[in-house]
Formats: structure tokens, C-alpha cells, sequence
């Protein structure tokens, strides 16, 4: 057997050879024993295991939840290409300020276009730099605050959580920080070309005809034209915007491009696009979860998006994304205020409410991965997310 976790903290048990800190193999029975004196129960990875091809489940067998966990351990980066300079807790309050200048800014620039004027590209250069430092120094902290801000699914709001997590996934790839400007500045922008199109149109609760379908799709190029047409707008930016809906299949518009004629920076300002549109409240659909559309991507991999990007952004954001309100086996209900890159069910969550249903004076931060038990206890886990209205929760409340 090969052990991967332990019911308590790894650096709370003395061990000793043969056993290795952080994983193993359990090869002699004197070894169980010597185990059995210091844990109650252990996790095994059977793949990892000699011999253990017999235990595993058929992969048709598997649940959607077991083909997606699986896929966030395959090739996870040995490197972390930005480390965290601070914790999620230290930045939150600078990167509160941030989203809340970036909001005004991009506020403005929605003015500037109605009114026919043209937007100060300075300000806007100098908002996505700064949501590029924020999410280099942990992008946790950004992501969790415009999480539990979006529940008004206003455009700007759209555009910034494009924004944020267009970034956080550029940084989790390790992009560097020139593109990362480029990739902020383009998701920011991109969908610019909807203000000029019939609000009526955009609001629409049935299906779009054939007619009212080509009007919407002719917001890239007009975004094109905006974008293009602000001071000193690199051309990378501009590239990125004209591509953002273009489909690894060809399948996309306005140009038909495929595989690698999309850059790979449009390819992620669209992946990204389509995963926030997903999670958000439409007129003609409520909102999907965050899993629901993790499936629905990696099931159309290869096809809208290129598989290695689409697994890539499943690792990135984890199976319980920041933000999420979860209940855990315990009957407490909380909030994901960090992922665990390795573990993905074991993120670190601020619990909330107790087992009993009240609010707790002191919220409480556990980190899943990292639980001391005490005997005959069991690990605290994640059961399912849960809507937060349910149990009087509001999110904007959370570090606002």
C-alpha cells in the first residue's frame, strides 16, 4: 500500500525510517504495526500501490465527481511559478481597494463609451497592473472578495471576475508578468462591444433567432473597434480581444479560427469567459454551479478548448473554488477562503455556522488538509455547496 495522508498532521508523528515524510510504502507487516502505534486510520492511493490494479474502479464506473477529482491530481506542477507573498488575510484589505477602483474605473470607461467620448487608458493600465500585483501576491484573496460580490450580476461585475480570474490562472500556468498585463487588460475589455447592442436584445429570456444571433456576435468586432481605438493600446490586447470567441474546433466566431491560430492567451480569456457566464444568472437560465460547469468543460475538452488548458484551469480553481459556501460532514456550514493545490477536497474554510444551526460570534478558520483529531474522531470534510440565503448568511458581509 502506498499511504498518502494521515489522520493527523505530518509533522505531529514521529516517524522513522523506513517511513518517508509526506508519503510511503507499506511493503512488511511489521511496518502496519509500527503504524498502527501512531494513527487510527490512514488514506492509500491504489494507484500508486504494487499490485493494486485490482481494487481500482473501472473508469466507466467512476462518477462525475471521481473523473473530475482525478483529473486535478494528474501532472499537478511540481513548481509553483509565483509563490504567495503574503497570506489571504493580509491582502485582503489592499485588494479590496483594488476591485473597488478597478469597479469605478471600468464604471467609467461603460460612460465614456455611451456618451461617445473616448476612455483614459492610463487609468485603466494602472487598475489592471495592480489586480496583476494583487493576484501575484495571493490570488486567493482577490478571487474570494469578487466572489462574494457577484451576486449582483451587473456587467462590470462580469468583466472584473473575467478579469481576476484571467489572471489567476495565468499566474497559476506561470505567464509572465508582460502577459499577464496583456490577458488583464483584454478580459477587462473584451465584451465592451455589448454596450452598443439593443439592451432589449441582451435581455432577452427565449432563444435568439438566427437574425438577433449574428447581432450579438457582432460585439467582438465592434469591442475590436473600442479597444483598438483608446490611446496607446498595445496590439497584443486588441488580438486577444478579436479572438476570445474563437473555438479550438473552429466552431467559434467571428473569424472561424481553430487550434493554433487562436492565441493562447485568447484561449484563456475565453475559457475563463465561458466559465463565469456559466456560473452566472441569465435571463433564459438560472446559474450553474461551479462543478456543473467544470463537467460540462472537460466534456466539450478538445473541442471548444484545448484539454491541457481545460485540466489546467480545473486545478487552478480546485473542486470547492474560493468563495464557496459549503456544508461539512460536522453539520457546520462555511466558506472556502483558499484551495489546497494538492488536495482539492481539503481546502481551508471559515466556518460560519455551527452544527446547530446558529451563527458563530467568531468565525473559525480550519484547514481541511491540516486537522488534529483527537481520538475516536473523525476528519472534518466537505459534503456539498450549499446556497447561503438558506441558512441567513449574506456574502457581501464577509471582509467588506
Amino acid at each position: 500500500m502506498y499511504v498518502v495522508e494521515l489522520d493527523r498532521p505530518w509533522e505531529s508523528v514521529p516517524f522513522e525510517e523506513p517511513f518517508d515524510l509526506q508519503g510511503f510504502t507499506i511493503t512488511k507487516v511489521d511496518e502496519i504495526t509500527r503504524l498502527q502505534e501512531l494513527c487510527r486510520f490512514v488514506y492509500i492511493d491504489p494507484e500508486l500501490g504494487v499490485g493494486a490494479s485490482r481494487y481500482l474502479t473501472e473508469e466507466t464506473n467512476l462518477t462525475a465527481m471521481d473523473r473530475l477529482v482525478k483529473k486535478t491530481v494528474d501532472a499537478i506542477p511540481l513548481q509553483d511559478f509565483y509563490p504567495e507573498q503574503v497570506t489571504v488575510e493580509e491582502e485582503l484589505n489592499q485588494a479590496q481597494e483594488i476591485l473597488q477602483d478597478s469597479r469605478a474605473v471600468y464604471d467609467k470607461v461603460v460612460k465614456d463609451i455611451q456618451a461617445g467620448s473616448l476612455s483614459d487608458t492610463k487609468a485603466v493600465k494602472k487598475v489592471v497592473n495592480s489586480l496583476v500585483e494583487s493576484v501575484l501576491r495571493n490570488p486567493a484573496a482577490t478571487v474570494w472578495l469578487v466572489r462574494l460580490k457577484q451576486r449582483d450580476s451587473t456587467s462590470y461585475s462580469h468583466a472584473i471576475s473575467v478579469c481576476v480570474m484571467a489572471l489567476t490562472l495565468g499566474r497559476f500556468l506561470g505567464l509572465p508578468k508582460k502577459d499577464l498585463q496583456t490577458l488583464g487588460f483584454a478580459a477587462l475589455l473584451q465584451d465592451l462591444g455589448k454596450l452598443k447592442l439593443p439592451a432589449e436584445l441582451l435581455s432577452k429570456a427565449d432563444p435568439l433567432n438566427s437574425k438577433e444571433l449574428g447581432l450579438v456576435r457582432k460585439h467582438v468586432d465592434i469591442s475590436v473597434l473600442l479597444v483598438g481605438s483608446m490611446e496607446d493600446i498595445p496590439k497584443s490586447v486588441v488580438n486577444v480581444v478579436a479572438s476570445h470567441h474563437e473555438r479550438f474546433d473552429g466552431s467559434g466566431y467571428p473569424r472561424k479560427f481553430s487550434r493554433s491560430q487562436i492565441d493562447t492567451l485568447a484561449a484563456i480569456a475565453g475559457l475563463v469567459d465561458s466559465y463565469e457566464a456559466m456560473i452566472s444568472d441569465r435571463p433564459y437560465r438560472s446559474a450553474k454551479t461551479s462543478f456543473q460547469a467544470l463537467m460540462e468543460l472537460y466534456e466539450q475538452r478538445d473541442k471548444t478548448f484545448p484539454g491541457g488548458l481545460v485540466e489546467q484551469f480545473i486545478q487552478c480553481i480546485g473542486i470547492f473554488p474560493v468563495g464557496s459556501f459549503v456544508e461539512l460532514n460536522s453539520g457546520e456550514i462555511g466558506v472556502v477562503v483558499s484551495r489546497n493545490r494538492v488536495q482539492q477536497l481539503k481546502p481551508r474554510v471559515m466556518v460560519l455556522v455551527d452544527p446547530d444551526g446558529k451563527k458563530m460570534a467568531q468565525p473559525q478558520a480550519i484547514d481541511l488538509a491540516a486537522q488534529y483529531l483527537l481520538p475516536a474522531t473523525m476528519p472534518r470534510m466537505i459534503t456539498k455547496i450549499v446556497e447561503p440565503e438558506k441558512y441567513d448568511l449574506d456574502p457581501s458581509q464577509f471582509f467588506f
